[in-house]
C-alpha cells in the first residue's frame, strides 16, 4: 500500500499504511509477549492479525481501479500529491469551469475508456498527444489551448450519452454523426495549431541562427 500511495501520489494511502503497519507492528509484539499462554489477549492478538489482514487486502482491492487510473494519467503528465481519490472528484465537480492541464488530460481519458467509437478514441489520443507536445514547448500556449479547446470534452460527454441511450432512431444518428465531425475537426484543427507553434519556433530559431553567423563573420571568426 505504501508502495502504490507513493506511485499514485495519494496522501490518504499513504497515511492509512503506516497506520495499518503500527496495528501489525503492535500485533507482532503482542503475539511475543504471550506467546505460549492460551489467554484471552492472545486470542485477541491473532484475531486482531487475521482482521488486519482482512482489512488490508480488502483496502487494496478497493483501491486497485483509481490506482490503475492514476498509472495511466502518470504516463500521459507527471503527477502532483493529492489529498484523497474523492476529495479530487469533489474539487472537480465543485470547480468545473476551471480547467487546469491535468484536469483536461484526466477527463480525455475518462471519456476514452467511456466511448466505444474507436474513431473517437483515435482523435482523443491524438489530441492527448499533441496537447503533450504544446505542453512541453509552452505552457502558456498550454494555458491558452485550454480556453480554446474545453468544449472538445463537453462533445465527448454528450457523445457518450447518446452511445449509452442506445436509440436507434435517425435523430440520434444524426446527432452522433454530427459531433463525430466536430471532435474530427477539432482533432484536425489542434494539430494545424501546434503545427504552426513548432513552425513559429523554428522560424526563431532560423532567425537567431542567420544574427550568429553574421556575428561570427563580422569578426572575422568565419569566412563566407
Amino acid at each position: 500500500m505504501m508502495n502504490q500511495a507513493r506511485r499514485a501520489k495519494v496522501r490518504s494511502w499513504y497515511i492509512t499504511s503506516w497506520v495499518l503497519l503500527a496495528v501489525e507492528l503492535a500485533l507482532m509484539v503482542s503475539f511475543f509477549y504471550f506467546f505460549g499462554a492460551l489467554s484471552q489477549a492472545m486470542f485477541l492478538t491473532l484475531g486482531g492479525s487475521v482482521l488486519t489482514y482482512v482489512v488490508g487486502n480488502g483496502l487494496l482491492l478497493n483501491q486497485a481501479k483509481p490506482y490503475l487510473q492514476r498509472l495511466e494519467l502518470g504516463e500521459v503528465r507527471d503527477l502532483y500529491w493529492i489529498s484523497s481519490i474523492d476529495s479530487q472528484k469533489r474539487l472537480e465537480i465543485a470547480a468545473p469551469s476551471i480547467d487546469t492541464p491535468q484536469l483536461f488530460v484526466e477527463r480525455l481519458l475518462h471519456w476514452r475508456k467511456e466511448i466505444e467509437n474507436r474513431n473517437i478514441q483515435k482523435d482523443i489520443d491524438n489530441i492527448l498527444r499533441l496537447f503533450q507536445l504544446l505542453e512541453k514547448k509552452d505552457k502558456r500556449e498550454a494555458e491558452k489551448f485550454l480556453v480554446r479547446h474545453s468544449t472538445v470534452v463537453n462533445v465527448l460527454m454528450q457523445y457518450d450519452e447518446l452511445e449509452n441511450a442506445r436509440l436507434n432512431n435517425t435523430i440520434t444518428s444524426e446527432s452522433k454523426q454530427k459531433l463525430e465531425a466536430v471532435i474530427r475537426q477539432a482533432a484536425v484543427a489542434i494539430e494545424q495549431e501546434v503545427t504552426n507553434q513548432f513552425k513559429m519556433g523554428l522560424l526563431d530559431v532560423s532567425a537567431e541562427s542567420d544574427v550568429y553567423l553574421q556575428t561570427l563573420k563580422s569578426r572575422n571568426l568565419l569566412k563566407d
